[in-house]
This record gives C-alpha cells, structure tokens and sequence, in this order.
C-alpha cells in the first residue's frame, strides 16, 4: 500500500516532528515500511518556460532553434517539434535530467547549441504514447518545476501490506494518520466523517431489499452529473497512490477508498433496468460482464448485487460493464456497503479477482461508515466538477449498527503480561488517546474499544496488552531472565533417531537434505498403489496439484531431482517427513506416518543397465552401513515387487519380522511421467517401527575388538541365470558357520557375450577375520575349496 506524507499532513500536522522521527514510530509501533521515495523527483530540473522566439535551423532542415524563458533566464532550445511556436508555454528539461534512462546534455546540434530538451506527455509519464511536445495552458506560471506544478512533490511511503493486514483501519490516508496522531501526539483533523450535507426529500424512487447478506447496505440516487476530468489535486493523489484517473466520478469513488478505506460504488442509473437493489448469492453458471472487459461464468453461492433481476456487480469485488459510468451519464446511483469479509475471501478465492475494494472488505469492515461516506462523497463530487448536484436520501439497511466491544480486564493481568509495572493514569492516557474509551473501578478497568476497531481486531484483554506495549515501545521493557525451575527435558527417542539419521546420510555420506509441501496431486497419490485409497483430499480447496494431502514422499523428491537433473553431475537427495492416510469416511482423524526417503540419481545413460545395477548396489551398501551406524546389524534383505520399482530391482530390509525400509529402481513409466531423464534409484526408511527396534536393541553393545592379525578376502565368480537372486548364494554361505566370515556381499555383476544371453557373471567378497591367528595359504585354499564345493553342491556354476 502506498501512502502519501502530503495527504497525511492534511489530517494531522506531521511537519511539526522530524521526518526521522516519524519513520522510526511507523517502524517501532504501527507497521513495516518498504520503501521511502520522492515522488517523480528526476522531474525536479523539469520547468516550464515561454517560448520567445522561433526560426529554421541554419544547417538542419526539420530542426527549429527557439528562444525560451523561464522569466528570468533565456535559454535557447534545438527542436525538432513541429507543433510549438512562439508565446506557447511548455516543459522544458534542463541539462542533468534523466529521462527514459538517458541524461539531457548542453550540447550542439548541427553547429548550434541546445541548452535542454523540451519534453511531450510521454516523456513526462503522462501517457504511454504522444506526438509532440506537451502545451500548457496559457495561465500556467512559468519558471516552476513540473512537479509543482501537477502537485507532484510529495514523499510516498510503501508499506508492507503483511504487517497490516490484521489492521483494516490502516488501509487509508485519515485512518493511518489517526494513528500516528495518537502515538505521536499531534491533533487530529476529522473533518471526512463530518461533511455537513443536506439531501433533497424523497428517495428518488430507490428501494433495497433487506437481507444479512450484507452487514449493511445503503444506495443514493444523484442527478444532474457532469463528465469530465478530474481536478488537479484529485488526479495526482491517485496518481501518487498508484490508481489511474479515469473521470471525475469514478475518481471520486477511488479517492475515497484511499482516504477513508470505505470502498464504494457508482452505477449510471439510466442504464439499470430496475429502481430496486438486493443483494443476493449466485446461481451455478451465472455471468455477466465485469469492468475488467471479462465475462466469468460463476460458481455457486458467490455475493452478488443485484437490480431487479439482473445482476450488476460482484458484491464488494468489482462492478459489472453494463451499468458503469461512462461518458455520457447524467445520473448515478451510488452504492456504499460492508459486506461479510467470509463472502469477498470466498468470491476472491472463485473467480481469482483480486481488487483494492476486496483487499479492504476481506480484512473485516465495521458498518459505521457507510452513511458518512455518503456525505464525503457528495462534497468531493462537488469540489470534483459537479456543485449543481441533486442528492436524494440514502436507502438500505444496517445490521450491526449497534454493536459495540468492551473487554473487561485489570492493572494486574496488563502488567503481568507486560513485564512492565505500569500506572493506572499512563494506561488509561494511552487508550484514550488510541481511540478507546476507559472507565476504571479500582484497578477493574472497563474499555469500549472504538468502532473503526471492533471488529476481528481488538476483542480481548491480550489485544490491549499488545495495543499498550507498542505504544510505550517493546524497547522500554527491561529484558528479565525467566524465573523457572531448571528440569532435565523428557527424552524423545524418535528425535535422536531422526537426528542420528541426518546426520550420517548429509556429513558422513554428504546427501542433500530437502523440504516439501505436505500437498500432492491426484497423480502424485497413484504412485504408490497401495496407499492411493487412502488419500486426504483437503477440504479448503487448492489448485489441482495441491488438492490431497501426501501418501508418499517419492513424489516429492522425484521432482525435486527433475529439477537438478541438468545441472549436476550428482543428485542425491533425502527427506524427513510425513504421510496421511485415512482408510475410511468416518469421523476419525487421518493417520501421520514418519519417513526418511532417499533418492540418487543414476550418472550413467538409462541403458547401461550394468552401471545402473552397480550404482543400486552401491546404495543398498549405503544404507546397510546406516543400520551398522544405529548399531543394529543383523538385518536382511530380501527380494520384492512393487508398481512403481521396475521389475527385478526391489529390495526390503527387515529385522526380524518388521519391514523396516525399501530399497528401488524407479520404473521408467513413471520416469517418463516425472520427465526424468536419469535413472532414479529410490529408497524410504519407517521411522516409526525404527525407533521400536533402536530402543530395544540398538542399544546393546555389538562392539568385537579387532584382530591382532590382518584381515583377509576371497572373491568368488558365479554364473547365475539373469532372474536369479545374489542373495541366494549369500544366504547360502551364512548357514556354514564359518569362523573366520566377516561378511559377504556382492562386489560386481558382469552381463555380456562372454558369459551367454539371459546370465549373469556374479562376484561375491568374503571379508575374512581370523583372532587367535594369522592367515596360512592352506586355510586361504582349505576356505575357497569349501566355497567351491559349496556352490556345486547347491546347483551353482562357477566361472
């Protein structure tokens, strides 16, 4: 939101305290500012000057060289401009202003010098397009910049809308310069609420259908308008604040929104087919033209205006095209209105529009204003072009006009909750001067919180607290170190656990850690088969990609690593997070479950199958290095099927009879739906039946002291049908009971011509550990004689 200081001084005298000091309030007790900035400042060394005299240029053809006059320097100008001559007043950039980027010099042009550049409309920002320079009027005084001259030098103020957003009344020149007259303390001029106005009798023929619907709802018939431009004060107020002027009745409509925050509306009355207003909710497939030049076909239950039996705007949102003002409107019915802040969210949220009036209306306006601003809008139209006006009494309704909030608290509770023992007369004064109306008994206070306030903003004893606080300043308070009991904190074992996983995937093996939205798309919930019944939809609908809760955490590394395909050679990526699942359509909560999922992205071509497999291997390795790491060592893995691994290429890990994680290939169908380019190899831990089996038994010393001797190996080569599992032949070796077996794992798996179409030559390491001796050549021989005689026995080929 942008905020005019020049505006601000007309309500309250901002002049008389230092700009600095005034910054520093906003920042330390209202809200943030964005940005500070001198309004079109580059057009300071822009006057206006008279244009003496005017010849051909001596050596250009359509060039002109002139004499101009800013009434007490001549300055002599080479132009180009065929539509100036002498006695015409025009813009004239001095040397040192920069224009579209580039700087005007005192230079020559064809032998003879230009002291400066005159200047059109769309050099000025007046308009987009222009031909030839810009002539003022014949009254304009000369020798001022044109920044004073279109009431331009103005500072503007840009402020974070996020920090007001709980602060409808903010949202205008009179309401936020209330608030800093209070906290700066400064008079306040409310002349806006209190246009004296008297109206003709009679309601011209206008009636409103009561409905709640609206919180109140009020129309006005005014005769006898004029069409034209807007005057120079309310045109460059607009323009300062970021809203282009369109006329003087439409003008007065958005000047009013930025003064007093009261959106409102105009409709011309000759081109409405009914006297009588209501305010309805839509049909399924209602439309209608909208300002914006769009036709929408509306959704259900969405606020409408409506005339007789046409609809002519979307209530507190934007007004239909049929029933605007244009050129030609000689009478207006005007609207003002506070609608429902639920209705404009929901309107907001169907039809994707998104205006100055529903940026208001959706933080929760009080109907207190409606009648007033009818007033205020009158007398603007009359200052704005239109002092021979007929206004007829308002008709409508209000709901809520007797409402009213008082929060009842006491001296004990604010300062607690402050930290600060603060008096009685300095609470009571900094109310007050707030807006709010104290009445104490005791240290019993009683505060009706004033109307511009009540609604959604101050409600409860807290909201004076934090209204207090900011005033005195949160730097006033002394900081205090808490007064509590120093207690060991209750061990969460799921915590270590998840902390210990971390820790060893991103520093010991250097994974990146990433995060993802809790949403997913409806394809996003087929990915895993099995969990796709039990997706969540959500209820406060979202977009399409956003529309369930997740089931996986697949998804969500998957495109992740779409996106960094391209740009690294390494992709490893893992994430801590939660699925949803909810089995059926009763009443009981959804159920979170808590994984670690781990993706690698494959440097090898997709049809290098032997690089893909060894690069798998390499993973399942990673991973049981991870249980040896949780000292949890006597794990398996064995074979398994799922939709989304490719076939052949699916791993569980279990301990004991618990499937603790999963360990994939993705399959290239939904690498083709994801647009991955690379193998994925995929992998997900249960945390939740981890952390059971890491109290019980990761905690039990595993610890052998080393050896004496040095450790030994033998490698094994075996020739195996393509579909046949390594691990047989592991398992295999485990139930011999050799003593001196370490561990043995697949070192490399080799396909080839050499070793025949549909085989597979395996090579498994045996890591040997011997503690009472040091390996002989006759044990080595004596062990690879009994592995040997092993895999014949078993059906097993060597190679």
């Amino acid at each position: 939101m942008k905020l005019s200081v020049d505006w601000l001084n007309e309500f309250t005298p901002l002049s008389q305290v230092p700009f600095e000091k005034v910054l520093e309030k906003i920042n330390t007790s209202i809200c943030e500012i964005d940005d500070v900035e001198e309004f079109k400042v580059h057009l300071s060394s822009v006057i206006t000057v008279k244009i003496k005299s005017l010849e051909k240029h001596p050596n250009a053809e359509k060039l002109q060289t002139t004499i101009a006059t800013d009434g007490s320097k001549d300055y002599q100008i080479v132009t180009a401009a065929t539509n100036v001559k002498a006695g015409d007043i025009v813009p004239l950039a001095l040397p040192g202003t920069k224009l579209d980027g580039k700087e005007i010099l005192d230079s020559e042009l064809r032998g003879v010098r230009s002291q400066g550049m005159y200047c059109s409309e769309k050099e000025l920002g007046l308009a987009l397009e222009s031909s030839g320079v810009l002539i003022f009027p014949e009254n304009t005084t000369i020798g001022i910049s044109v920044r004073k001259l279109f009431l331009w030098e103005d500072t503007i103020l840009t402020i974070d809308n996020k920090s007001i957003t709980h602060r409808p009344d903010l949202w205008n020149h009179f309401g936020f310069a209330r608030e800093l007259a209070s906290q700066l303390r400064l008079p306040l001029n409310d002349f806006p609420f209190r246009a004296d106005i008297k109206f003709e009798s009679g309601n011209d023929g206008l009636s409103v259908t009561t409905t709640d619907h609206a919180h109140a709802y009020y129309v006005c018939s005014i005769q006898d308008v004029n069409i034209t431009p807007s005057n120079p004060k309310i045109k460059s107020r607009l323009e300062k604040c970021g809203i282009r002027s369109i006329n003087n009745v439409v003008d007065v409509s958005n000047y009013l929104l930025l003064e007093l925050g009261q959106p409102t509306h105009f409709f011309d009355r000759d081109r409405l087919q009914s006297t009588t207003f209501s305010v309805v909710k839509s049909k399924e497939g209602d439309s209608f033209p909208l300002l914006d030049d769009t036709t929408p076909k509306l959704q259900k239950d969405l606020l409408l205006i409506q005339n007789g039996k046409d609809p002519v705007a979307l209530a507190g949102v934007m007004g239909g095209k049929d029933s605007a003002v244009i050129d030609s409107t000689k009478n207006i019915v005007m609207e003002s209105a506070v609608f429902k802040r639920e209705d404009v969210r929901y309107t907001i949220r169907k039809t994707n529009i998104r205006t100055e009036s529903a940026v208001r209306y959706e933080k929760g306006l009080d109907s207190f204003t409606c009648l007033p601003v009818i007033k205020r809008a009158v007398q603007l139209l009359k200052e704005n072009g239109n002092p021979k006006i007929k206004v007829f009494e308002p008709q409508g309704f209000n709901h809520t006009e007797s409402k009213s909030v008082t929060i009842k608290t006491n001296l004990t509770f604010l300062r607690h909750k402050l930290g600060k023992n603060i008096s009685q007369e300095e609470v009571t004064e900094i109310l007050k001067r707030l807006g709010f109306t104290v009445a104490n008994q005791g240290e019993e206070l009683s505060v009706l919180v004033p109307k511009y306030r009540q609604n959604y903003d101050v409600t409860i004893p807290e909201d004076l607290v934090e209204e207090i606080g900011r005033t005195i300043g949160y730097a006033s308070i002394q900081t205090q170190a808490l007064s509590m009991a120093v207690e060991t904190p209750i061990r969460n074992p799921l915590r270590e656990l998840e902390r210990r996983v971390k820790n060893f995937l991103a520093l010991e093996i250097g994974f990146n850690e990433v995060y993802n939205y809790s949403f997913a798309s409806p394809t996003d919930a087929k990915l895993e088969e099995a969990h796709e019944s039990s997706s969540l939809k959500i209820a406060n609908e979202m977009p399409d990609e956003h529309s369930l809760l997740r089931n996986s955490l697949y998804p969500g590394l998957i495109k992740q690593a779409k996106l960094n395909q391209d740009r690294f050679d390494s992709v490893n990526l893992f994430e801590l997070g939660r699925t949803y699942h909810k089995e059926k359509n009763g009443p009981e909560l959804a159920e979170e479950r808590r994984w670690i999922s781990i993706l690698s992205l494959s440097k090898n071509k997709p049809n290098d199958l032997t690089a893909v497999e060894l690069e798998f291997l390499q993973l399942r390795e990673t991973i049981s290095e991870l249980f040896q790491y949780l000292n949890l060592p006597n794990f398996q893995w064995s074979k398994t099927s799922r939709n989304y691994f490719h076939p052949n290429a699916g791993l569980i890990l279990s301990y004991g009879e618990a499937e603790i994680a999963e360990l994939g290939i993705l399959h290239t169908r939904y690498a083709d739906e994801y647009d991955l380019k690379r193998r994925a190899i995929l992998s997900k831990i249960n945390m939740e039946l981890l952390v059971e089996i890491w109290e019980k038994l990761g905690r039990i010393s595993h610890f052998v002291p080393p050896s004496n001797f040095p450790q030994g190996q033998l490698d094994l080569s075996l020739l195996m049908n393509e579909k046949e599992s390594t691990e047989s032949f592991a398992d295999l070796v485990k139930t011999m009971k050799i003593p001196e077996l370490k561990s043995v794992f697949v070192q490399t798996i080799f396909r080839g011509d050499s070793v025949g179409e549909g085989k597979k030559s395996v090579t498994y390491r045996f890591q040997l550990m011997s503690y009472d001796k040091t390996f002989t050549q006759e044990r080595f021989k004596e062990l690879s004689d009994s592995l040997v005689e092993a895999a014949k026995k078993n059906g097993f080929n060597l190679r």
